[in-house]
């Protein structure tokens, strides 16, 4: 990864997937099980009981939404803001997309689905520059959702988890570098490291990082316009 980095015509997650995939295949993975489980295996068509949505609502959707809100909506589109501003994306857009495909989630067994800031960074910091990144990607999940739902298990441990590691700590870095932004102003970089820990470290952490911050930002006194003489 450090010594691709900066290569374009040769993106480091390319080779990195390729060298956990071969290990994965050599060391991991039962290729005779998973080749005995392939098969078609569409997706069912189910209504989801009045119980089930009132518990989802109350164990999964309540308590998800202050980091839904903060990073499925309003990160992503200050990170696509800060990684293409010739590309204006809506808050409006993010949401009505996130609320739909969520609401269309239940009625195939689907688990919540949310766009996300990391892996945006994520993907752009391997190389991505158009949506064909993430069609590829969803496309992946399709095939093995129509031919290896049988075996899941097994596949998914085609991607070891130092793998993933090694991923998330290079968009982690990608997404700390969005930081250089509010660097320079002492009051802003209080607010943003302070939301920051107590995301972090908190109890519920997402909601008192976000409540807090928008008390600091929209509480403090307005800057002293400077007078020239």
């Amino acid at each position: 990864m450090l010594a691709l980095r900066e290569s374009r015509r040769f993106p480091a997650a390319l080779f990195v997937i390729a060298l956990g995939v071969l290990y994965a295949l050599v060391f991991n993975v039962d290729a005779a099980h998973v080749a005995a489980g392939v098969g078609l295996a569409l997706p069912k068509v189910q209504v989801p009981e009045w119980n089930q949505i009132l518990t989802g609502l109350v164990v999964l959707a309540l308590p998800q939404l202050p980091l839904s809100l903060s990073n499925s909506v309003i990160a992503t589109q200050q990170t696509v803001r800060d990684l293409f501003p010739g590309r204006p994306l809506s808050v409006r857009r993010i949401g009505v997309t996130y609320g739909l495909v969520n609401v269309l989630n239940p009625f195939f067994g689907g688990i919540p689905t949310c766009h996300g800031c990391g892996g945006l960074a994520g993907h752009y910091a391997f190389g991505a520059r158009t949506g064909g990144s993430v069609v590829i990607y969803g496309m992946l999940y399709v095939v093995v959702g129509l031919f290896f739902s049988g075996v899941s298990a097994e596949v998914v441990k085609v991607f070891p988890q130092p793998l993933l590691a090694v991923i998330l700590c290079f968009e982690g870095l990608t997404l700390l570098l969005f930081i250089r932004d509010v660097a320079a102003l002492p009051g802003d970089l209080f607010i943003t490291l302070l939301v920051a820990l107590c995301a972090a470290f908190l109890p519920q952490g997402y909601l008192i990082g976000l409540l807090l911050g928008l008390v600091l930002v929209y509480g403090r006194s307005p800057p002293t316009p400077k007078v020239s003489t």
